[in-house]
């Protein structure tokens, strides 16, 4: 490649600057919504972006000196050495990129689109349009994505938005596009379809041809934003939730303005109150949207939300370390509840220890849980959480890997309750702020075993189905219920006419473990462990209304309304719990 030399362009050339703000984009860029520690990150990756895009874009450059240019952005960017001023943004997101662990590969994924737009070239079908959208705007979400420590499963969602956003961009610049650099974005074989070509782009006024072809975009644009609709469902930060949520909502509002008015005529935007209903609207959005499983765990399962409010509303550092510790719940549960070969879940629990080894030497592994296991290293580091629960957790997914666990005599039951509940608990007590010892300890292991057992009560159907069956053997043969082994045991159990007997008495060992956790908590600072008083009260209404509802209609499933669950961890937050 060449190499770039300043000496040979003119003066106002010397030095290549970026020529737009963030404020002048159509989409918010690091917003207050998202956490306050991120923006300086998120603006240093649009720095360079807006940069290198500016460079492509620059009506006045040779292609070579672009390309040259942009070579040199790269080459800084891997190396974080660069003499010259204006490769400030590529040293500046080099550091940042050391700070936060996040992969180089986005921002150099970018440069690829921008070398191609240097060169010049025009998008044939939409197939290429989709392949230009995948190294010019994908890479941004992506970005995104790994330095908020999400899944990757949110990935397909934003690259669908992203995609959006980049074909709206487009066709707002349709126009200046071709003039101004010769570039046609829009697919040029549909032209010919509509019995144009892209040179009618020169107009002031759209053709029947263009308009059709504008049109057939935005078909494609929603039909892109109906995909990117799961987005916000699968974000677990709240910040990059809401955003999310604002960013569809406002592209949304720009592809209906862009039906209805010439991009050829005038620039079309979202106005004022377009901008404002779309904030709105999709702050609201975000903050009712379902967080992921895992923010979602719920003691064992992370079919449930319970537990999401009290967690949301922790600060930053620990509800970041909460999310990661029940991220690593629900990987070893789902391990442990989905189909598949026996050796194989096996394996992967094994695995699984093996990433905790990692973890605790300090250590990331690449691929596709590596934002999980950072979050939870990072997690490990700051609150000086314990290995053994860990593998705790991975010891009760064992048994019911191995087993399944059908009719368990209460010793294993409470050693079940103890590995996957007792040991979440122990963890999240010491991310609230309680050092360990034998009070701390007894009140988490009190309270992990009654919300184990509230969800033992609530999913016997649903376990069932899998071939288990929590409900302890003594009660079951005091009840007269045989317990003899046998892949139909659930089944037999759940339509017995003295289930209702053995269900009040889990209920009741609930009770006793709901209270033998409040005796502890007397003794403990209860602010500083308010998000588990939280729990400790939502858990302790859904037993009552399993209770009231009895135990014949199992398929009834008692549910807390949203109201109540952020009404129960506002108070708790605020230091004024509700009663019991």
């Amino acid at each position: 490649m060449a190499d770039f030399r300043t000496a040979n362009l003119p003066p106002e050339q010397a030095e290549p600057a970026a020529r737009k703000g963030a404020s002048e984009e159509n989409f918010p860029v690091a917003s207050r919504l998202i956490p306050k520690r991120l923006r300086p990150h998120i603006m240093a990756f649009y720095a360079f972006v807006r940069l290198a895009d500016d460079i492509a874009d620059d009506p006045h450059l040779d292609p070579e000196i672009k390309v040259a240019q942009l070579d040199a952005l790269e080459r800084a960017l891997v190396s974080g050495i660069g003499g010259q001023s204006w490769l400030a943004p590529a040293l500046q997101l080099k550091a940042s990129l050391t700070a936060t662990g996040v992969s180089g590969l986005h921002a150099r994924q970018v440069l690829q689109a921008f070398r191609r737009d240097a060169q010049g070239g025009c998008c044939k079908g939409w197939s290429d349009m989709l392949l230009y959208c995948r190294y010019s705007a994908n890479p941004v979400g992506r970005y995104l994505l790994e330095l908020h420590r999400e899944g990757m499963n949110a990935a397909p969602a934003s690259d669908a938005l992203c995609t959006a956003l980049q074909v709206l961009n487009h066709i707002q610049d349709c126009r200046s596009d071709w003039v101004d650099l010769g570039r046609c974005y829009l697919p040029t074989d549909w032209f010919g379809e509509a019995g144009g070509n892209p040179e009618q782009l020169v107009e002031k006024a759209a053709t029947p041809a263009v308009r059709a072809v504008i049109d057939r975009c935005l078909d494609q644009v929603d039909a892109l934003l109906d995909r990117a609709a799961t987005l916000p469902r699968l974000v677990a930060d709240p910040g990059l939730r809401m955003e999310t949520a604002v960013i569809i909502r406002l592209a949304r509002a720009l592809s209906r303005r862009l039906r209805r008015t010439d991009p050829l005529a005038r620039r079309v935007e979202v106005g004022a109150f377009g901008k404002a209903a779309a904030a709105m609207g999709g702050v609201a959005e975000g903050l009712l949207a379902r967080p992921p499983r895992s923010e979602a765990a719920d003691g064992r399962k992370g079919r449930g939300s319970t537990f999401y409010w009290p967690l949301r509303l922790l600060p930053t550092a620990k509800r970041q370390a909460m999310f990661a510790i029940y991220a690593f719940c629900r990987h070893v549960d789902d391990i442990a509840d989905e189909p598949g070969p026996l050796e194989a879940r096996q394996a992967a629990l094994a695995g699984w220890r093996r990433n905790l080894d990692a973890v605790y030497a300090g250590v990331v592994p690449r691929g596709g849980d590596a934002a999980l296991l950072a979050g939870l290293g990072a997690a490990v580091r700051r609150y000086r959480l314990p290995r053994a629960e860990f593998d705790a957790m991975i010891d009760g997914m064992a048994m019911d890997l191995n087993g399944p666990i059908r009719a368990p005599d209460l010793q294993t039951l409470t050693l079940y309750c103890r590995r996957v509940a007792g040991a979440a608990g122990l963890l999240s007590v010491r991310v609230f702020g309680e050092e360990s010892d034998a009070r701390t300890d007894a009140f988490a292991i009190a309270l992990g075993e009654a919300l184990q057992l509230t969800n033992i009560l609530r999913d016997l159907q649903e376990d069932a189905r899998i071939g288990r069956l929590y409900l302890p053997r003594e009660l079951l043969e005091a009840a007269g219920i045989a317990v003899d082994e046998g892949p139909g045991l659930p089944e037999a159990v759940l339509g017995h006419r003295s289930l209702p007997d053995v269900c009040e008495g889990v209920a009741e060992l609930a009770e006793c473990r709901f209270a033998a956790a409040r005796t502890a908590l007397a003794s403990l600072d209860a602010k500083a462990l308010w998000p588990a008083v939280a729990m400790m009260l939502l858990y302790r209404r859904l037993l009552t209304r399993l209770r009231a509802r009895g135990w014949h209609d199992l398929g009834d499933r008692p549910r807390l309304s949203a109201a109540e669950k952020v009404g129960v961890a506002l108070r708790c937050a605020l230091g004024r719990p509700p009663k019991a």
